[in-house]
């Protein structure tokens, strides 16, 4: 019987939460998140979707001026949707950098993530340049 006829109409994939590639290919995030801030990628990408997420979600922030200017901070979304980080940004005035699952780091989408400010983390493995 071919693959695509073992799972029912309408299930799901399952995730796929190791990622095979060694530890020294995500190297070059990891240094780059701590030797610089988010560039000008950031703001692009909080430019375009602040309008969007304004208008079609009417999300509203409380008690975003409590988080600290600058220094260091934990700021953990619940994750309802793959959006939630998109809301972090909007919302805090700070540039903020995201952990990401590694699986996330292809390109295209890699360059915007690496100039973006967004580091990743090698789930279902011992990942301690994450932290």
């Amino acid at each position: 019987m071919p693959p695509e006829q073992d799972q029912p109409k309408g299930s799901l994939k399952p995730q796929v939460y190791k990622d095979e590639r060694p530890a020294e290919h995500f190297a070059r995030f990891h240094e780059r998140t701590r030797a610089k801030p988010p560039n000008w990628m950031y703001e692009v990408v909080r430019l375009i979707l602040t309008p969007y997420l304004l208008i079609f979600f009417r999300t509203r922030a409380v008690d975003s001026d409590k988080v600290p200017a600058d220094g260091p901070a934990i700021v953990a979304p619940n994750h309802f949707s793959f959006l939630d980080h998109f809301f972090v940004a909007v919302y805090l005035r700070r540039k903020v950098q995201f952990m990401a699952k590694s699986q996330l780091f292809t390109m295209p989408m890699q360059v915007v993530y690496h100039n973006g400010g967004v580091f990743p983390v090698r789930r279902g493995q011992r990942d301690e340049e994450a932290f």
